[in-house]
């Protein structure tokens, strides 16, 4: 084990000739900032650069601190044209630009300057007070933040957005520095059963409680779906039962499928990444969970000129009558059922008629939910096929 966890940890470090290009890079912005002499705000490199925690291909992420009541969106995004006129405005809870140079992706985000953290206006304004947080709290544990990033990378659990639903860098960060590091960490994600209540608070129940150590008020692994939650613990158990190199970087398989691919098309309410996934995802799951009688076995999401969802099934289509079964003899509304269908017969303790089904095939069930939706069996060009475990390969 110590021999994988080595050889993954010099692969996770970005190279010299990268993090210098980075430092530059991160310099260089700096300096035109700068350069602008505009006393409206104040400027903070954070994240993962900040924190000496970043993967390779990370992004700069740069905060341009403004005082409360300025016009995020024009104020904020203007000084920030300023620095990248070719960026491009995305909006997620907040607005901010984002750019490229040298093939380094570069955020810009306004954020408003406050005191205390417990007290933020806009989504973003506590970071600044993570970054610093991190910071004084890492104590050399760089390195076994990266390990960890890049094994829930790897695994399917990295990531907060909801397309992911899994744990962000700032909490990796928390949870590396409170267990010592990756393996304390990993032992320790192998034992948890949900709810795994770290810190008690009241706040609405996740699977996982645990208190941002600069807003106790906040639960900061809010954003870990049971999902997520379940990759990772999975994964950790795999690799304490059989360590693997596959752990950290896995070399995805394509799944042999068990029953009927169907693939779902749908026009896309955008083109951002970060807010089009997370629709499509819950397009995704909605369709999965209409189609119970067609004994749904699994499904994917991914977008490109358009949306494309994969849903596999046991079967195609339901038979000319189904099974409808009704209320308990002793339950609310049993005579009206019986009345409604006097042909039920009473079948163990529920009364029970055959029918016809609603939809009978999948795409009567789509095109109940997404009109527009095209229906297509098979895999169709653009979509990706449903993944195995990556780490069992």
């Amino acid at each position: 084990m110590k021999g994988i966890i080595a050889e993954a940890l010099e692969q996770v470090q970005p190279k010299l000739e990268e993090r210098e290009k980075i430092i530059n890079l991160r310099d260089n912005i700096l300096e035109k900032i700068k350069a602008l002499e505009m006393s409206t705000f104040e400027s903070k490199v954070v994240g993962s650069i900040a924190k000496g925690t970043f993967l390779a291909g990370t992004d700069i992420d740069i905060f341009l601190i403004f005082q409360k009541g300025s016009d995020l969106k024009k104020e904020g995004l203007a000084v920030a044209k300023k620095i990248l006129p070719n960026g491009k405005e995305l909006y997620a809870q907040h607005p901010y630009l984002r750019g490229e140079i040298d093939g380094v992706g570069i955020d810009l985000v306004p954020c408003f300057a406050i005191e205390d953290s417990t007290q933020s206006v806009s989504a973003v304004d506590r970071t600044p007070f993570h970054t610093d947080w991190v910071i004084s709290n890492i104590n050399g544990l760089e390195n076994e933040v990266r390990l960890t990033k890049q094994f829930l990378k790897a695994v399917g659990a990295y990531g907060a957005n909801s397309a992911v639903g899994g744990f962000s860098g700032y909490l990796v960060e928390i949870l590396c520095i409170k267990y010592g590091g990756f393996l304390n960490l990993i032992k320790e994600m192998s034992q948890w059963r949900p709810p795994i209540i770290i810190d008690k608070m009241e706040t609405p129940e996740s699977p996982i409680m645990i208190c941002d150590p600069v807003d106790n008020k906040r639960n900061v692994a809010a954003g870990v779906t049971l999902k997520g939650l379940g990759t990772a613990v999975l994964a950790s158990k795999s690799f304490l039962d059989k360590p693997s190199h596959n752990f950290f970087f896995p070399k995805y398989k394509e799944r042999e499928f068990q029953g009927n691919l169907t693939s779902i098309i749908l026009s896309l309410p955008g083109e951002n990444e970060e807010t089009v996934m997370p629709w499509l995802q819950r397009q995704g799951r909605k369709i999965y969970r209409a189609l119970h009688d067609f004994e749904p076995i699994a499904w994917n999401a991914n977008m490109g000129s358009e949306g494309y969802i994969v849903v596999e099934t046991g079967m195609r289509k339901l038979p000319e009558i189904v099974s409808h079964k009704g209320p308990a003899p002793w339950e609310d509304g049993a005579i009206e059922f019986l009345k409604k269908y006097p042909n039920a017969i009473l079948n163990n303790e529920k009364l029970e008629i055959g029918k016809k089904p609603k939809n009978q095939t999948i795409e009567d069930v789509v095109k109940s939910l997404l009109p527009n939706a095209i229906v297509k069996e098979g895999m169709c060009e653009g979509a990706k096929p449903i993944q195995r475990v990556p780490w069992l390969d």
